[in-house]
């Protein structure tokens, strides 16, 4: 009797993975990256089956380098130039942590690469009460981009767009709206590096970019309206730039906007 039990509990369980598969779910491979990614008690419900999976969306932000006359880009924030705009997504459970991958073509030390991005993070973390960001981040040459396992990933890698800085990718739960993980991609067909170290616009800056990738990472979408072009989600960059390292008004009130002054 006992093994026709577990006989009929090993089939059971099959049927719902198998389940699961069919429909799409994912599950989170680690208790941290769930708890990450759970609601609090009076946020709106997680769409979750009874085998713990989730129904989630994804959204991939490219990161083009600056044409030469970019204009208005019909991007425009609804009630004219208020410069920011919200997914609406956020996180529901803080700080956020992540993992970075400093393999890179172009010599940087994992140091550099490590202080670059979490510089990037905590100009975020400054301008809302809540630590968006963790400062615990984690050192992993085995990170990759775009694969989704509940761990939030910073590499470098190819792209197969040269004109592609970067590539944001986020996913949200469909019902409930909250994100469970975001991983970034730095094209390895620039030279990255400090755009400070020279006078001659040569280096893709890594801090400069990593602060516009992680507005994605927080909730916030790209702007492409010209009058607009000063703010750290301006959705173009360059060579040489270090403007987004700074967060502009704007910028500071859609991040409010999500997580509070």
């Amino acid at each position: 009797m006992r093994k026709l039990n577990l006989f009929f509990f090993s089939l059971l369980a099959a049927l719902i993975v198998a389940s699961a598969a069919s429909a799409g779910m994912l599950i989170p491979n680690s208790q941290k990256a769930k708890d990450n990614a759970r609601a609090p008690e009076k946020s709106p419900a997680i769409s979750e089956t009874v085998a713990g999976e989730w129904d989630l969306e994804r959204v991939d932000f490219i990161h083009y380098a600056k044409p030469n006359n970019p204009g208005n880009q019909g991007n425009k924030p609804a009630g004219g130039d208020t410069c920011y705009k919200t997914l609406g997504v956020k996180w529901k459970s803080l700080p956020v942590s992540y993992v970075i991958n400093s393999s890179n073509g172009d010599g940087l030390t994992e140091s550099f690469v490590a202080g670059a991005i979490s510089a990037a993070a905590e100009t975020w973390d400054r301008e809302t009460s809540a630590e968006l960001f963790s400062d615990n981040y984690r050192l992993d040459t085995g990170a990759v981009y775009g694969v989704q396992n509940f761990e939030n990933a910073l590499a470098f890698g190819n792209y197969p767009d040269p004109n592609v800085i970067g590539v944001t990718s986020i996913w949200y739960t469909r019902q409930g709206k909250q994100l469970v993980e975001f991983d970034m991609l730095f094209n390895d067909s620039f030279l990255w590096g400090d755009a400070t170290a020279t006078s001659a616009p040569i280096f893709m800056d890594l801090e400069n970019i990593a602060a516009h990738e992680l507005g994605h990472a927080a909730g916030l979408d790209d702007i492409y309206s010209s009058n607009c072009s000063a703010v750290t989600m301006y959705g173009y960059s360059g060579e040489g730039e270090i403007e987004k390292r700074s967060l502009e008004p704007a910028d500071i009130a859609g991040i409010q906007k999500l997580y509070g002054i």
